[in-house]
Parts: C-alpha cells; structure tokens; sequence
C-alpha cells in the first residue's frame, strides 16, 4: 500500500489537475423497501441530492421552480437500481438522472452549474477516537470512508496525503491538531492538488461532534466549522461549505442572454485533436453551440455562443488546463 502510495504522489506531482467526477449526476439513497410508494420517497429525496450537487449549492432546493419539480421527479431519471450498504446491509436505492434535464432545470430555475470538472482538494484530517489524536491517509478504513462519501455526495474529488516521514516531519499530528495554516501550506507544496484542506474532528458536548478547519484555493482561504450529534451530519455540514465555496468560483449561472464570443486555438495538429476540441467545448455548460470561422494550418478560429460571461467560462476551462492562454489576447494552445 505504502509503494502505491508513493506511485500515486509521483504520478500526481507531475502536474496539477482538475478531476473529472464521473458519477455527478448518480446518488444513492436509503429507501424501507422495493414497494412503489418507498421508490416514489427514495427518487425524490434523490432528486434534491442530485441538484445540490451538480450546482454546489444547498440552497437551489428551495428555489420554487426546483421545489415544483418534485412532483414529477420521475422525468428526471434515467434508470434506478437496488443495492446493499457495505457498513450496515441497508437498502440503497441507486438512482442516475439525465443529465441534459438536470442541467435544464437548473438553468431554468436561474441556479448554478457546476461541470463535472472539479478542483482535486488534498485533505489533511486530524480525528480523535478513543481519546487519542491521530492524522488520517489513504489506509484510514472507516474514518476515510466516512470523509469520502460525505464529499462524494457534493461531487468533491479528494486527494489523501502520503503520511510518509517528510509529511510527518513538516507537519506533525500535533501541528496538524492545531491547524497552523502555514505549516500545512508548507506540507501541501508538494502535492499537486488544486486546493487544500485541513480539519479536526473531536468529540464534543452531549455525545455529539464538533468540526473545526479551512480550506485554501488559489489564494482564498474559508474557516470550515460544523457541530451535532450525528458524525456524518456534520461532516456532510463541512462538505456543503466546500462545495459552496467551490462553486461559486467554478459554476456558472445563465442570464439567459445567449453571445458570441471569438478565441483562436493554436496548435491543432490532425483531424483527431480537431473533434477533441470542439467536443470539448460543446461539453461545457456554458456553451450553446461552437462555430469554425476558419482553419488555417494548426490554427482554429472559433465562435463560440455562450450561455454565461466569458470569464466565467474561462475559468472552468482553465481549470482543465487543456487549454492554456498565451501572450495574445484571446488566443490559446491546446494540449492534447
């Protein structure tokens, strides 16, 4: 485990990446039965999971026109499968929506959407269990998987560090504990996250659990806390600030007001990378449609009708880092 440890930190130094959440528009629901009335329950309750979600932000559930969706949640869905719980043997109702109607609905109910292509958060986590303090990786077994599913269901990809001697020598469990912001900097420059992340999770009054942490991404730091009695709760609590936190930097939100927006996108070598980048375009969100204006050796010149500002769609595409801006304005090199 140690040696795909360290492959994985090799493999991930080479340069940093957003990922690509491949089951964004996939959630998983505890439901009492297979009967149509639990199904009916468990779609629904799936339906609000999934909005939240894809736009990143809790509060798109209250909007009226998501909240009149409901009732016909079934539309949504693509196809819906049963499965077990590895922890308790409970019943999950396992349910994929379209993603063109999702996607719809949020746009027409004026909220955000956050594209499958997310910041990787390298997470440094201090949990106290049975009254010792220790700092949690890749092997944790339940507490790993308790972090990972609470950000799964917000669509966030995480990365664990290594725990090797140097991350123990520049940040120490009791450093970590004390969330000494520039000494996790100073841990996290090896890594090649888009973000990082640093928590405490401690048993607090009444038998409940208390969060206390932050994140930091490209400059802009957020304190992260949460308290209750359930811990997935509150760990759920920390991944809703994430996620919003996020998405509000990456989502976009339509006006409504389609416009043209012309770039060139330099080296374009054969007819594969010539798909490869309209393909790629065409997958953003924010892009109704692509149009060539012309093609002049490696050289693309496209038109691009956007949903959304183009700053707002730079910043999604930047992220990708498949296209990289030069010295010209309005002019990119693509990287197959």
């Amino acid at each position: 485990m140690r040696a795909a440890s360290l492959i994985l930190l090799l493999f991930l130094s080479l340069g940093s990446h957003a990922v690509t959440v491949s089951d964004l528009y996939q959630v998983r629901v505890p439901v009492a039965d297979q009967s149509q009335d639990s199904r009916q329950s468990g779609i629904q309750d799936a339906l609000q999971q999934v909005l939240v979600k894809v736009s990143g932000q809790t509060a798109s559930v209250q909007n009226e026109t998501v909240q009149a969706a409901a009732a016909n949640a079934d539309r949504y869905v693509k196809s819906f499968r049963y499965s077990r719980d590895e922890a308790d043997d409970s019943l999950l109702l396992e349910v994929l929506f379209a993603q063109n109607l999702i996607d719809s609905l949020l746009k027409d109910a004026q909220q955000p959407v956050w594209g499958k292509s997310r910041p990787l958060v390298l997470l440094w986590q201090g949990v106290e269990d049975e009254l010792q303090r220790k700092a949690l990786n890749q092997n944790s077994g339940a507490w790993r998987a308790r972090l990972e599913r609470a950000m799964s269901e917000r669509g966030i990809p995480l990365l664990w560090p290594a725990q090797d001697l140097e991350d123990e020598l520049v940040l120490p469990v009791e450093r970590l504990w004390g969330l000494f912001k520039d000494d996790v900097q100073k841990a996290s420059a090896r890594y090649a996250a888009d973000a990082f992340m640093a928590g405490r999770l401690s048993p607090g009054l009444d038998n409940g659990w208390l969060y206390q942490g932050f994140i930091q991404h490209k400059g802009d730091w957020l304190d992260l806390q949460a308290e209750g009695e359930d811990v997935n709760a509150v760990l759920l609590q920390v991944a809703d600030q994430v996620a919003g936190f996020l998405s509000a930097r990456y989502a976009l939100r339509s006006d409504g007001i389609a416009s043209g927006h012309q770039l060139m996108i330099q080296g374009v070598q054969n007819f594969r990378q010539y798909h490869d980048v309209i393909s790629y375009l065409n997958a953003n969100v924010a892009v109704n449609s692509v149009r060539v204006l012309a093609v002049n050796q490696q050289d693309l010149t496209l038109e691009l009708d956007l949903a959304a500002d183009w700053a707002q769609v730079w910043s999604t595409l930047a992220l990708d880092k498949r296209l990289l801006a030069t010295e010209q304005e309005q002019v990119f090199s693509w990287q197959p």
